[in-house]
């Protein structure tokens, strides 16, 4: 069985639940790193060759938005997708989400077959992702 990981994920996230359910469901196949902060996200990104972000909105230390501005703003993460992760369901989050140079919006709690979706077509590869027939409607 090979031990290679398909990508790396960056999670920038302060909310240990959903840092809990995004980590279960990345980790057999991505190099998974997390950050509970915009700095230390920041850094973490500076270290590793990331392949995505899963940014959450509400950062104690800075916006998701105003960090996802940093990020395309410096040429070396420019073409790094990332996806906000966010409790807010209203429309005008969403459209900062797009404005900030955010690619996809997920609300929580998170749904971790609507996220492996998400980075499947981000990615640009197939993850796994489990069937729809053991998938419960309702």
């Amino acid at each position: 069985m090979s031990t290679q990981k398909l990508a790396k994920v960056l999670i920038i996230d302060d909310e240990h639940s959903s840092i809990e359910v995004m980590t279960t469901m990345l980790e057999s196949t991505m190099t998974v790193y997390v950050a509970e902060t915009a700095e230390e996200g920041y850094n973490l990104l500076q270290l590793h060759d990331i392949d995505i972000i899963l940014l959450d909105v509400d950062l104690p230390d800075l916006s998701g938005f105003d960090l996802c501005k940093k990020i395309k703003s410096d040429q070396c993460f420019v073409d790094i997708p990332v996806i906000f992760i966010s409790g807010y369901k209203d429309l005008i989050f969403e459209i900062q989400a797009f404005e900030a140079g955010g690619i996809d919006y997920l609300t929580k709690p998170i749904s971790p077959v609507k996220m492996l979706i998400r980075m499947s077509v981000a990615l640009k590869i197939k993850l796994p992702i489990p069937n729809a027939k053991n998938i419960r409607l309702g």
